[in-house]
C-alpha cells in the first residue's frame, strides 16, 4: 500500500480497518530511511502486503490478516506506524499487542521527533460508531488559544488572532468526533466573544465546521 503523506488518510486507513475488526494493534515510530525496510519486514512476517486471495485463502485457514499502515508526512524526517490485526492473527504471540477497544489509538501531531509523542486525536467509539476526536489536551489547547485571541487588547491583534484561529479549525480533518469537538470550540469563540467584546464589536470572521472527510481509496 505504501505511506501515506496524508493525516486524514491515515486515520481513515486505520478507522476502516478498525471497523472491519482489525482491532489488535502496536505502533512505533522510524527514521524516514528505514520505512521500506520496516514495510518489507512486517510483509514477510505477517504478510501485510497480501492481496485479496491470499487474505481469503488465510481467513478460510484461520490463520488471520494484518494491515500495516504508515504515515510519512513531507519533509519529516520520521514516519508513525500502526500494525492492525485481528483476533486470529499469529502477531499475537509476538508483539505487543493492545486491543482498540480497550486501549485507544492515536495520531500524533506530524512534527514530533522519536522522545516528543505529541498525541492530537485519539479513536473512539461514539453512539456505538468508531470516529476520531481530539485528546483531551488539543481540546484545552484551542480553548486557551481562543480565549487569549478574544482578550488581546490591540483590536488589530485581536482580529487576526480570531481570523487566524478560525481558519485552523476549518482545516481540522473532518471526522465525526472531530467536527463535534470543533462544534464546541465554535460556541466557546462566540459566547465568549459576546460576553467580553458585547454587541459593538461584530466577530471579525464566520467559523464553519471543518467539512467531512472525503473517502480515500486504499486498494
Amino acid at each position: 500500500m505504501g505511506s501515506m503523506r496524508y493525516k486524514s488518510a491515515a486515520m481513515q486507513r486505520i478507522q476502516d480497518l478498525v471497523l472491519r475488526g482489525y482491532v489488535r494493534w502496536t505502533s512505533g515510530v522510524v527514521p524516514r530511511e528505514k520505512v521500506a525496510r520496516l514495510e518489507a519486514k512486517f510483509d514477510a512476517r505477517y504478510s501485510t502486503s497480501a492481496d485479496r486471495n491470499e487474505r481469503r485463502r488465510r481467513r478460510r485457514h484461520g490463520a488471520g490478516n494484518g494491515f500495516l499502515v504508515v504515515y510519512l508526512p513531507s519533509r519529516q524526517p520520521y514516519a508513525v506506524w500502526w500494525l492492525l490485526v485481528d483476533d486470529d492473527h499469529p502477531a499475537q504471540h509476538y508483539e505487543d499487542l493492545q486491543d482498540a477497544r480497550l486501549t485507544r489509538i492515536s495520531m500524533p501531531n506530524p512534527y514530533w521527533c522519536p522522545e516528543q509523542w505529541r498525541e492530537d486525536y485519539e479513536l473512539v467509539r461514539l453512539d456505538n460508531r468508531w470516529t476520531w476526536r481530539m485528546v483531551a489536551e488539543r481540546r484545552e489547547e484551542w480553548q486557551a488559544r481562543l480565549r487569549a485571541a478574544v482578550r488581546q487588547h490591540d483590536r488589530d491583534s485581536r482580529h487576526l488572532q480570531v481570523r487566524q484561529a478560525v481558519y485552523s479549525l476549518r482545516k481540522l480533518p473532518g471526522f465525526r468526533g472531530v467536527r463535534q469537538d470543533a462544534h464546541g470550540l465554535i460556541r466557546l469563540l462566540k459566547s465568549d466573544w459576546k460576553r467580553v467584546r458585547h454587541k459593538g464589536e461584530p466577530l471579525p470572521a464566520t467559523p464553519r465546521l471543518p467539512p467531512y472527510v472525503r473517502r480515500v481509496p486504499h486498494g
